[in-house]
């Protein structure tokens, strides 16, 4: 139980939300590097979340504040992404079409977390302001991913008039470093009135983790495939996308069924961490409690799904973008933009709702130093900097693009 409250409660370090630097292929060779890294959370207000980003005590106030807007469900989650890609665009003996080719690299480290009330309660109060009281850990759901991948991009285009269509798709290796997933579908803590005894029932209920005894960065393999097309013309712009399919085969790691009730009796149990400290020693491990086995598994990796226009207006210009994850805690994900489309930048701003969070505004920019050079950084929610008490996700992104 040490260690899944461990792994539970390590949802705080993890969000993001999706950049808008897109790769869409043209007349020119160009590199795309992109990075991202944030937090967020549908009900968690940022000035909270800024305690573990920035460790500092966490005062009963601001716990009793948010714990009173926190909802039945709510979500927690994202990650942090690098990536840098290399297309090349080469002339096709046939004058109307071109052969794409291109390299890429990256690094991602994304969690997501569906979670009830009871277990943001559990987890900052402890048990025992809920003696003689069960608390409802049902539906909660908690999910870790660490991977590295090197991708081979291949497709055509194809040049009717003033409109370029493009296909192409990205097949990679993907080099896990570590995962977790845990979900109780059915579980409850009960603590007895004197704090004589705790019970923790769980049934429905799994737990899952890469092997925690390698120093390997390397604890599995796999592979994926992205898919996209894109539409351009003159003033506008659509790329659709299908990225991630495929999983990763670990090594060694270690899983179990979770349908049973742990009983710790015969002291006096102030609080749940305290049980933890003073009983685990006894105890071992995890193994010594539950049925575990370790093996060599598949699992898949969460698939983005994406569709993003932009509008040239000539001194606007307008975008709209919508993402869903699937195989992981979130809902769709919309926002739409205004950039001022002047010489040396684009300034502009975006409203989003969704992913991990609700509402948030963000600001960004594109930066034209000369023709060939892009640079862009920008935010998803400006508003957990201005209003953290209420804002409840922050993030920033920053990208370059170069033609050549």
């Amino acid at each position: 139980m040490k260690k899944i409250l461990s792994i539970v409660s390590i949802f705080l370090f993890f969000s993001a939300s999706a950049q808008n630097n897109f790769l869409f292929p043209d007349s020119s060779d160009q590199i795309i590097i992109n990075s991202i890294g944030g937090v967020a959370s549908t009900s968690i207000p940022q000035k909270f979340m800024n305690k573990f980003i920035f460790p500092d005590y966490i005062d009963n106030d601001l716990k009793n504040s948010v714990s009173n807007k926190i909802k039945a469900n709510n979500y927690f989650g994202g990650g942090f992404l690098l990536n840098a890609n290399l297309l090349l665009a080469k002339e096709n003996k046939n004058a109307d079409k071109k052969n794409l080719i291109g390299f890429g690299f990256g690094t991602n480290r994304e969690a997501n977390l569906k979670f009830p009330k009871d277990l943001f309660d559990l987890t900052f109060y402890g048990n025992k302001p809920f003696a003689n009281e069960t608390l409802n850990l049902n539906k909660t759901s908690f999910e870790s991913l660490s991977y590295s991948y090197l991708e081979l991009s291949v497709g055509q285009s194809f040049i009717n008039g003033n409109v370029t269509s493009s296909f192409w798709s990205d097949i990679g290796l993907l080099v896990g470093h570590n995962f977790s997933d845990i979900n109780f579908a059915q579980a409850s803590l009960f603590t007895e009135e004197n704090g004589d005894y705790l019970e923790f029932n769980l049934s429905e209920s799994s737990i899952a983790v890469s092997d925690t005894l390698s120093t390997s960065l390397a604890k599995g393999f796999g592979a994926k495939i992205d898919l996209f097309y894109s539409r351009q013309t003159e003033n506008s712009k659509l790329l659709i996308s299908a990225e991630n399919m495929g999983g990763i085969f670990w090594q060694n790691s270690s899983s179990a069924q979770l349908d049973t009730t742990f009983n710790f009796e015969g002291i006096e149990i102030g609080d749940i961490f305290q049980l933890a400290d003073s009983v685990w020693s006894e105890l071992g491990s995890i193994d010594s409690l539950l049925n575990s086995e370790k093996k060599n598994e598949f699992r898949t990796v969460p698939v983005d799904i994406t569709v993003y226009y932009r509008k040239n207006l000539e001194l606007i210009l307008f975008d709209v973008l919508v993402n869903h994850k699937l195989f992981a805690n979130y809902t769709p994900y919309i926002r739409t933009g205004l950039n001022f489309n002047l010489p040396l930048f684009n300034p502009g701003a975006t409203i989003a709702y969704g992913g991990y969070s609700g509402l948030r505004a963000g600001l960004n920019t594109d930066i034209k130093i000369i023709d060939a050079l892009k640079i862009q950084i920008g935010t998803n929610n400006i508003l957990g900097a201005i209003i953290p008490d209420s804002a409840t996700s922050l993030d920033a992104y920053a990208g370059v693009r170069l033609k050549f």
